[in-house]
């Protein structure tokens, strides 16, 4: 996730709060949603993640999110479409639907679990800091701080807009749990499985993955969780985080060598799974069979039969994606959702169902029109799609 070119550009003291020129935030998309009664599967996200962007091009930014939205507008795979059979709802955590103090709270506590109080507070004191700096200098309080390593850039913002993200991916557990065939996918951004306990990272400042986690496994019911990584760069922080804990396995199916550097042997260490592919790897050159016969088994077996599985579901294992070098297109993301929930079902918990599913975003990075393989908004749509096929 190296971006030599940023540094060309960007010489900041990461002790200063620097002025932002940002360009106009995207509008807010404004979603109808059904009354309670009726929803039954939840894609939540946060109009107000623009908060946290760059002030010049990279490959994390808002436009991720929105390309993900106006693809389901497109697609009417929501509830509020006219031609409309099953039941998908856009939830936006800052508008219709927006979150309590409690949820924020809770949220936070999970993060601080995940991490240490050190490390959440050492976040939230810089955001607010310059925040406050900024408005007694008759600045707009909305302000770019800096990079806080190479690849990983910090705004007035940040923390508010990851603490939310946190929140959103805890609902959706929660909903996923909360009775039937349901399910949910936080869109979110930015990612987070890789910040470990200590340190920010690959976009990544909170890991919403572990955080959720952390939660559900707090949760009555939930003795045993399984984490699936698709993301096609290991998440060394979720792994950092959940090692040891004996109600949590975690897989990760990803490129190597690539960022992190980690994760390059396949190999059972503890509760962690590491499952390396070579890079240029296509479904039908090597991924299918370490899906199924290296990630599957171990996420679900007759000794291991989860509550939940959750997923981070990154997309930048594709052709085109700029910070990869793997070859999977968006299709392999529905078959890879159809085959995973084929396992589940053939397995039944204590509590007599099939293990829940909740995914949640992370990496994927190529937004143009027209890509052969499809890009991003292709590979979640292919995503979301299956889930449809699967609990429609």
């Amino acid at each position: 996730l190296v971006l030599p070119f940023l540094l060309l550009v960007f010489f900041l003291d990461r002790n200063s709060t620097n002025a932002l020129s940002f360009q106009s935030p995207p509008s807010r998309i404004s979603i109808t949603t059904l009354a309670a009664s009726q929803r039954q599967h939840h894609i939540y996200y946060d109009s107000s993640n623009n908060l946290h962007r760059d002030i010049k091009y990279h490959p994390e930014q808002a436009l991720r999110i929105d390309a993900c939205v106006k693809a389901l507008q497109t697609c009417e795979l929501l509830a509020s479409s006219p031609s409309k059979t099953t039941k998908w709802n856009l939830i936006d955590a800052a508008s219709n639907e927006e979150l309590t103090e409690a949820e924020l709270t809770h949220a936070r506590d999970m993060v601080v679990l995940a991490h240490s109080e050190e490390y959440v507070s050492r976040i939230e004191r810089k955001c607010r800091d310059s925040k406050q700096r900024r408005i007694d200098d008759g600045k707009p309080p909305l302000g770019f701080i800096g990079y806080v390593d190479d690849d990983t850039y910090m705004t007035t913002e940040t923390y508010d807009v990851c603490l939310r993200a946190t929140a959103m991916w805890i609902r959706a557990v929660d909903h996923a749990l909360d009775g039937g065939q349901r399910t949910a996918f936080a869109l979110s951004r930015p990612p987070g499985h890789h910040a470990t306990r200590k340190l920010s990272n690959g976009f990544c400042f909170f890991n919403f993955m572990a955080a959720a986690a952390l939660h559900a496994v707090a949760r009555s019911g939930v003795t045993k969780l399984s984490i699936l990584d698709w993301d096609i760069h290991y998440g060394q922080g979720v792994a950092d985080i959940v090692r040891g804990n004996p109600a949590i396995r975690y897989a990760s199916i990803h490129q190597v060598p690539a960022f992190p550097f980690m994760g390059e042997t396949l190999e059972v260490t503890d509760n962690i799974k590491t499952i390396p592919i070579d890079p240029g790897t296509t479904w039908d050159s090597n991924y299918e069979t370490q899906f199924m016969e290296q990630a599957l088994p171990f996420v679900v077996d007759e000794d291991w039969v989860p509550d939940l599985v959750l997923v981070s579901s990154g997309y930048d294992g594709m052709a085109g994606d700029e910070l990869a070098t793997s070859n999977l297109v968006a299709k392999d993301f529905a078959t890879m959702t159809r085959l995973l929930k084929e396992r589940l079902e053939s397995y039944e918990t204590a509590g007599n169902r099939s293990p829940a599913l909740m995914m949640g975003m992370e990496g994927g990075y190529q937004l143009g029109q027209n890509v052969m393989g499809g890009g991003l908004p292709e590979g979640f749509i292919e995503t979301i799609k299956a889930l449809d096929d699967v609990y429609g």
